[in-house]
Order: structure tokens, then sequence, then C-alpha cells
């Protein structure tokens, strides 16, 4: 992998001398590939890569990536990891590199609403103008994040400080912030679509309903969620996980064979999957008593090359589906994802 982008800091003393086994623990943690020899560090990400070692009590750190947002995202998450296992480390630091500073974050775009319209008993389509749907459409990653701003309230958007972290408003200011899946791009258009299911008392369900043409919102991303590899899969999850397995079966390839299994609360909730024919779909419904543990609980997963398990719901099942489908079947880091998309 070619790194196009790369930034350099040192962290200087006092750490904690568990600093980089805590930091492997947390990379671990968040299914990324590491690998440590004592005072040696490598994280290993899909566009990224970081190294850190330490030396006479300080801290360095190198990160190369594939373009400056990769940078940009990778040495926020680097920074949050050291706010957790060495609080004041991140703000000690001393970077150089491709940062970019006092600006909007390369990630951040804004966008206004073109319409609203229901799809399904509990999910509302939602469409957007925003003249970088060109970028949104071509990064890395399936999932954004809507940043709403407060009501009645001029919007304050995120923005790097003079050290390139990301700043975001506070108090009144406050952004509330949802993750969604992209479902449909319209490049020439500028224009793109995501699908909110409703709850109610939801922040952003409120705002759907109630969303108007040309009301602005901010928008991050793409982030986190890439394509499962693989040409057998099994994948599972709930309402909160349907347009991302939706998208992820639109995409797969013809010859693609496994299983999906989807919970929703009654028939009514059922609806279109494109898929490839060698997927076998299952909706378990909780109406009837089902639920997609019993399911998950009882399955073997495909075996050998070219298999991949993918889990997205409640943060319980997610854990427990995660320590079986690792522990019991070793399903490596690179042939699974494992995400809780909400708490019960």
């Amino acid at each position: 992998m070619s790194f196009t982008a790369q930034a350099t800091a040192l962290c200087p003393g006092p750490l904690p001398d568990d600093v980089l086994p805590h930091l492997a623990a947390h990379a671990r943690a968040a299914e990324l590939e590491v690998s440590e020899n004592g005072t040696d560090l490598q994280v290993r990400l899909l566009a990224a890569q970081v190294d850190c070692g330490l030396s006479g009590g300080d801290l360095s750190v190198r990160i190369g990536a594939v373009d400056a947002i990769a940078l940009q995202q990778i040495r926020e998450f680097v920074l949050h990891l050291l706010d957790h296992v060495a609080p004041g480390a991140g703000d000690r630091a001393t970077w150089q590199g491709d940062i970019r500073r006092d600006a909007p974050p390369l990630n951040f775009c804004t966008a206004t609403v073109r319409s609203v319209r229901r799809v399904a008993p509990h999910f509302l389509r939602v469409e957007m103008d925003c003249d970088d749907t060109r970028r949104l459409a071509e990064g890395r990653g399936m999932h954004f994040s809507l940043l709403l701003p407060p009501e009645d309230r001029a919007p304050v958007w995120p923005r790097l400080d003079g050290t390139g972290r990301t700043v975001w408003p506070q108090g009144d200011d406050a952004l509330h912030r949802a993750v969604y899946t992209f479902v449909e791009f319209d490049i020439e258009a500028g224009r793109f679509t995501f699908d909110v299911f409703e709850h109610d008392g939801g922040r952003a369900t409120g705002w759907a309903r109630g969303a108007q043409p040309g009301d602005l919102v901010g928008i991050t991303g793409p982030g986190s969620g890439r394509f499962p590899p693989g040409d057998r899969l099994l994948i599972a999850g709930d309402e909160t996980a349907l347009p991302a397995i939706r998208r992820i079966l639109a995409r797969s390839e013809p010859d693609r064979t496994g299983q999906a299994f989807i919970e929703v609360g009654g028939p009514e909730d059922i609806c279109d999957m494109p898929r490839p024919d060698g997927i076998a779909l299952t909706w378990v419904l909780r109406d009837r008593g089902e639920a997609l543990w019993d399911h998950l609980s009882d399955l073997t997963p495909p075996e050998g090359d070219g298999r991949y398990v993918w889990v997205a719901a409640e943060k319980d099942l997610v854990r427990r589906a995660k320590a079986r489908f690792r522990g019991d079947f070793g399903i490596g880091q690179d042939e699974g994802y494992f995400a809780f998309y909400w708490t019960a």
C-alpha cells in the first residue's frame, strides 16, 4: 500500500508504563490488526498504518495514509486513544507533516433536505442536495454521520484548530450526531439518499418527520462500514442494520453465496432485498416470538478461504455473536465484522 500523506509526532513523557500495551488493547478492541514487541507498536488499517515507539520515556508516532482525509481520520483516532491511555500526552505532542489546520475538516460538508418520503412502515427515506456528493460516493465506507444543529439556533459546525484537531461545538451549540448508511447517490445531480428508522422520542426521527426542503444539516464521512469481502457470507442484523445489509447484498457479486438474517417487528416490515440468487434470506419476526439470537446461536459459519461473518444489532447480542464466532469458530479479524448499532 502506498502512503501519500504522512504525519509524525513526539509525545514527551512522563507516560504510563503500560502505554503501548494499553494502546494495543484498544486497537484490538476496534478490530484492527496489531503487532507489538515491547518498545514498538504497529497498527494496520484499511487505508493507513500507525507506528509507535518508546525511547527515553517519550512516545514517537508515525502515521502513513493513502490520502489527506484518511490521515486526518486516523490521526483523530490516535489522539482519541491517547486521551484514554495517557491523558495530556496528546496535548503535549508536537506534530509535523501533512496536517490541515485552522479550517473545516476535510471530511465535513453541508447538505440540504430535498424531500422526505415513507418507504416502509417504520422507515423514512431522506433525499439530500449536497455539493460534495461525488466525494461521499467515491470515499471509503458506506456510513456517514448526520449532524443536526439545535433548533431555532444558527448552526456552528466543527473546525480544525491550530494543532489540526477537530473542535466540536459545545453547550447550546452542541450538535446531535447520528450514524446512517447511504442508500443511493446521484453524482451528476449532486444528491444522495438515506433511510431513518423511526422510533418515538429519537432526535433524528423527530427531525426527519418535520424536515422541510432547504433545511440545512452537516455531514461527516464517509467513515466506517467497508463492504465485506469474500464469496461466502453470513450476514445478520435488526432494523437498525437493515439499510447496511440491503446495500451490501445489492452490491454483492452475482456468484456470492451465503445466508442473511434480518430481525424486524412483523410482516409489515418485510421489504424488497435485491441479492444474489445464492444468498438465502430469512426474516425473523418478533411479533411471532422469533429472535435473531436463536438463529445465530445455532448457526455454523462458512468454512475455509473466502468466508465472512457480518453482524450488527443491539450491543449485548453483538457481544455474544462476536464471542461465539471468534472463539468457537476462529473467525479472524479479516473474516468478520461485529458492530453494535444501539444499546438496550
